[in-house]
């Protein structure tokens, strides 16, 4: 049984913060990884995301797929599921499996939207 004395210093312990020199030597309990390694402002997390920057080119950023589950598609490209899977085997949009479920690139979404005629309207 523990006594008094040690109680409130196990509960300082689990409430206060650590130090960002305490990060890189103490994993925390539940993440098995530092502390504060997700905060953009740490060292580690600074030298990731410039090394990223550097080898990086503004091609390789474009190449990124958005991928959405396929109502969330839908629903940004302002069609039903039964256009969307026309517009799949038609390949005017790209899907993908993932799992069980279907997931549609929002940038085919987009290109398929450049791609449509524009409306002339008729003069009167």
């Amino acid at each position: 049984m523990t006594s008094k004395q040690h109680q409130p210093e196990r509960d300082q312990r689990h409430t206060r913060r650590r130090l960002p020199s305490e990060c890189a030597s103490t994993p925390c309990r539940e993440m098995e990884q530092p502390a504060c390694a997700a905060r953009p402002d740490h060292p580690v997390m600074a030298e990731i995301l410039d090394t990223l920057a550097r080898t990086m080119s503004n091609n390789d950023i474009g190449k990124q797929r958005r991928l959405v589950e396929f109502k969330d598609g839908c629903r940004y490209g302002q069609f039903g599921k039964t256009k969307a899977y026309e517009l799949i085997a038609q390949q005017r949009i790209r899907a993908y499996k993932m799992g069980g479920k279907t997931m549609i690139d929002l940038d085919s979404v987009d290109e398929f939207h450049t791609s449509l005629p524009r409306v002339e309207s008729r003069a009167s």
